[in-house]
């Protein structure tokens, strides 16, 4: 074997493990970037009490934190952004959220709640639209977010 020969081997050999170092280092950092880039988990937030969530609702909007109302709102319901949105701007606006009083003395939504543990979704369903005066998808967004968070 002539010099120039071997001189040409130990060159690719070279070349070979720079670009196999260089790989693993873009894809250990193509990693690191997906890892930074994966949300926090969310931690499902508790369900305040009927009065509590009330009182805290009412203190938000009259200090003019819309935004704040919002969210709590969607916690505490598990409902979409319009339909939050939608329900404060009534609270502001003086009036029920969804255009009229629930009917009936409520305890919360245990009964709503006890429906769906036992499976009884078209159930929970009417009573949810009877209570809150709302159509039949929104009732049904809304049990589906009730029945999600029961079993999460």
């Amino acid at each position: 074997m002539s010099l120039t020969l071997i001189g040409w081997i130990l060159v690719a050999l070279l070349a070979g493990g720079a670009l196999a170092f260089l790989q693993r280092r873009l894809r250990e950092g193509s990693s690191r970037d997906e890892q930074a880039l994966d949300p926090p988990p969310v931690v499902a937030p508790s369900r305040l009490a009927p009065e509590v969530f009330q009182a805290r609702i009412e203190a938000l909007i009259d200090a003019n934190q819309t935004i704040n109302a919002i969210k709590l709102y969607r916690e505490q319901h598990g409902v979409g952004l319009k339909e939050a949105k939608d329900s404060v701007e009534a609270l502001i606006a003086e009036r029920h959220p969804f255009g009229r009083a629930p009917s009936g003395a409520v305890e919360g939504d245990a009964d709503i709640e006890q429906a769906l543990r036992d499976d009884k979704l078209i159930e929970a369903v009417k009573l949810y639209r009877d209570r809150y005066g709302v159509g039949l998808k929104e009732a049904k967004d809304a049990c589906d977010a009730m029945r999600r968070r029961l079993r999460g």
